[in-house]
């Protein structure tokens, strides 16, 4: 196979927004290069994709409604804890495995290669029965590494330490599910994997796509040369990707405001968030764009200097606020820092601490961890974001990560990829 002939793509993803927007992205791509896509991934993206001219296959689960649920409230609660994470991921997803196994056989019907994110690895097993090829496209920085810690750990220990922090929450993620996993393998023909994990036999010969910056998270020199960063997959604004008029009249009347947003977390008690948020908003003196999320803020107080949003395409409209409020999603993150503004990086669980540790570490924001979220602390922050040399940095990355065009140089490399093979 020539490296420009067409090739058929399943991509397979699970989660929220910011954990299915750059898939779509990188679909769009793969499209506009000539391949056929289908993504696989929750029915509620399922309109959007078709809109696109991508393939659909659903997956089991809703993404909100699991997440709404106390099982759910109970896993985003997990901090950064990979054993409560895995444990209470488990208790999440365990009611809709086993559909979600036969949703992946049906996905994967027709297809010449598989790429699949973090939460989608069964498509791995897969791939691997239909003897076709299966490619990592990660997010986040998960190939063992002596230069940086797990995501799931702090920065700043040895080398030593970085490398076993790696080991050690490959086994917490694998321990849990190795005899179910182990089952359905057989069932698929396939030989069971060790009690050792599963680095000697997938990982150490896995090639992996990340869909982050190098200027974000260098390449450690221990990674081998399977392993490229590309830079985000992120969608480039069309014309016809505009906010409503109402978003837009509110930017006009005043000078940039602050965007205040946490994702897709329910909180326990929204509205106690909301008048945190809008008493450091008060009293830094600010205009700003407060998006509701999936349960993450809740008021209806719209002002003439506070707008209260559902949804808005972020890639839009964060190149005009003057600072971004946000959980640290790598998607989120991702689009932030393109956008070329300060961020305020409020981590509470998962990779999200990686990615605010990274962008205080670039100087292009400040991690504000969620339990030392204050009226005050927020205020503090808007305030020093204001600095001129925030401004500069976060400006300088933003253009950086503008020219990389990691969609492109993604597609650029699974054409090589899968042409050779």
């Amino acid at each position: 196979m020539r490296d420009d002939d067409p090739v058929h793509i399943t991509i397979f993803t699970l989660g929220s927004r910011g954990d299915f927007e750059p898939y779509l992205a990188l679909g769009m791509g793969l499209v506009s290069a000539g391949h056929t896509v289908r993504l696989a991934t929750h029915e509620r993206y399922g309109p959007e994709i078709r809109d696109t001219g991508l393939e659909f296959s659903p997956a089991a689960g809703d993404p909100r409604h699991m997440i709404e649920g106390e099982a759910g409230k109970r896993w985003l609660e997990s901090g950064r804890n990979p054993v409560r994470i895995m444990r209470r991921l488990l208790d999440v997803s365990g009611p809709i495995f086993q559909q979600y196994l036969e949703d992946c056989e049906t996905a994967i019907g027709g297809t010449d290669a598989v790429l699949f994110s973090v939460l989608a690895f069964p498509a791995y097993h897969l791939a691997e029965a239909a003897h076709i090829p299966a490619i990592g496209a990660y997010l986040q920085p998960m190939t063992r590494t002596r230069e940086l810690p797990s995501i799931f750990m702090k920065s700043g220990g040895s080398r030593l330490l970085n490398l076993w922090s790696h080991i050690a929450v490959e086994q917490v993620t694998w321990q849990p599910l190795r005899r179910s996993v182990n089952r359905w393998r057989e069932g698929l023909g396939l030989n069971p994997l060790p009690l050792s994990g599963l680095y000697r036999s997938i990982y150490q010969s896995m090639t992996v796509l990340y869909g982050f910056s190098p200027a974000v998270v260098p390449p450690p020199s221990d990674w081998p040369g399977r392993i490229s960063v590309t830079g985000y997959w992120i969608r480039k604004v069309s014309e016809d990707q505009q906010a409503s008029e109402r978003i837009v009249r509110f930017l006009q009347n005043g000078p940039a405001p602050i965007y205040v947003g946490f994702g897709s977390r329910p909180e326990r008690q929204p509205k106690e968030l909301a008048e945190l948020v809008l008493a450091a908003i008060r009293q830094a003196k600010r205009r700003a764009v407060l998006l509701t999320g999936w349960g993450g803020l809740s008021t209806t107080d719209s002002s003439d200097d506070v707008l209260v949003v559902d949804d808005v395409p972020h890639d839009w409209l964060f190149p005009q606020m003057a600072a971004v409020v946000h959980h640290g999603g790598a998607g989120t993150t991702g689009t932030a820092l393109q956008s070329g503004k300060p961020s305020i990086v409020v981590p509470s669980f998962a990779d999200q601490f990686f990615w605010a540790e990274r962008v205080a570490a670039l100087g292009a924001g400040i991690n504000l961890p969620r339990r030392k979220l204050t009226t005050e602390s927020l205020a503090g922050a808007i305030a020093e974001t204001a600095d001129a040399d925030f401004g500069r940095k976060a400006s300088a990355l933003g253009a950086r990560l503008r020219a990389e065009n990691g969609v492109e140089r993604a597609v650029e490399k699974l054409g090589y990829l899968l042409g050779a093979r």
